[in-house]
């Protein structure tokens, strides 16, 4: 008989007991080992579970509901010319009007007619070119983004306006491969690329910005001025007198080389304090897409000439959601876009400048 039944036969039990306290049998009386009975409750108080706070972590946890988006390259194009919806998605092309007008004087005559003065009419055509995208979202996913105090179906619509804004960007710049969907950089219209100066130190020859700001430090700005005043002078020859330093105009450079603009000369002077004193009208832009593989290139437009735009940035759709369709624990959705690329109606007022 253990000591427990020992024990529970003279009356003396508990559901909850382990055993009982150390002790020591003299002469028929019970003497407790306080010492002993100290070490073994110590035992017994040791913690068999990993040490913890003692509530879950993810109970304590505060979700910041603002939502901070991941950066893409900017979408620039749109400064460079106005964006326009032309036709929808079911057309499959689109021609529009261009017209030359030609002929002389000659002194009068009562019957002299052989100098006449005659119009020449062309219809340039451009291929709608459409695209997609497709959203999809199931019942679990969309209850367990909701647990962030997200709406997963919101945000992969705005995911899909994103990817559509970033495709009619990158087609309006260089349209669309085997298609007459042309961009404002590969147009087969475009007047053919200058060259920078050049400057020459120490029996070398250095003509981009970096190696003439890197051998000629004090000049710098100087030198970007100068090829921003070379570029201007070759849109003015192909112009014939028709835009002036009051004209509005749009300078582009990439991300790369824009902050050469800001080096400044020995007088303290910044080739963008420079420009727009000389250009009161003038914008600069940054676009990324100017860094090519031919080199880096600098991009002017007079984007508006008599109430005529220069070039549109068409499109057909610029996001047409398609229909919500339900599957068995998920939903799907299509969103569509078109374009018809960069529509180039005037070449001549918009030159660029590669190797800078």
């Amino acid at each position: 008989m253990n000591l427990f039944e020992k024990s529970k036969a003279r009356g003396i039990s508990s559901p909850y007991a382990k055993d009982f306290m150390a002790y020591d049998e003299v002469d028929g009386k019970i003497r407790v080992d306080y010492e002993k009975t100290a070490k073994m409750l110590a035992q017994d108080a040791a913690l068999t579970t990993a040490a913890n706070v003692g509530i879950p972590s993810a109970l304590v946890t505060y979700i910041d509901p603002t939502v901070t988006e991941i950066l893409f390259s900017a979408m620039n194009a749109g400064r460079l010319a106005p964006e326009i919806k032309k036709g929808d998605w079911s057309d499959k092309y689109m021609r529009f009007n261009v017209t030359e007008y030609s002929g002389s004087v000659t002194p009068y005559s009562d019957h002299g007619e052989n100098i006449a003065s005659d119009v020449n009419i062309e219809s340039p055509e451009r291929e709608n070119f459409v695209f997609q995208t497709v959203i999809r979202y199931g019942d679990l996913e969309e209850a367990t983004v909701a647990r962030q105090r997200l709406s997963l179906a919101s945000e992969k619509q705005k995911a899909a306006a994103t990817i559509l804004a970033k495709a009619h960007n990158k087609f309006y710049l260089y349209g669309v491969a085997g298609k007459k969907t042309y961009g404002l950089l590969n147009d087969p219209n475009l007047p053919v690329s200058a060259s920078p100066n050049s400057i020459t130190i120490g029996g070398n020859t250095y003509s981009t910005w970096a190696d003439k700001a890197g051998h000629d430090a004090a000049n710098a700005s100087n030198h970007v001025y100068n090829d921003v005043l070379k570029l201007w002078n070759t849109l003015c020859a192909n112009n014939g007198g028709n835009i002036d330093a009051d004209s509005p105009i749009v300078l582009a450079v990439s991300n790369a080389r824009a902050s050469y603009l800001n080096a400044l000369n020995t007088y303290g002077l910044s080739a963008a304090k420079m420009l727009k004193d000389n250009f009161p009208n003038i914008v600069i832009v940054q676009l990324p897409e100017l860094s090519t593989a031919a080199g880096e290139m600098m991009y002017m437009i007079v984007p508006e000439l008599f109430a005529s735009q220069t070039a549109e940035l068409a499109y057909s759709e610029k996001m047409r959601l398609g229909r919500v369709v339900p599957e068995m624990s998920a939903f799907k959705q299509k969103a569509v876009g078109g374009t018809w690329g960069a529509i180039i109606k005037r070449p001549s007022l918009i030159q660029t400048m590669t190797g800078i």
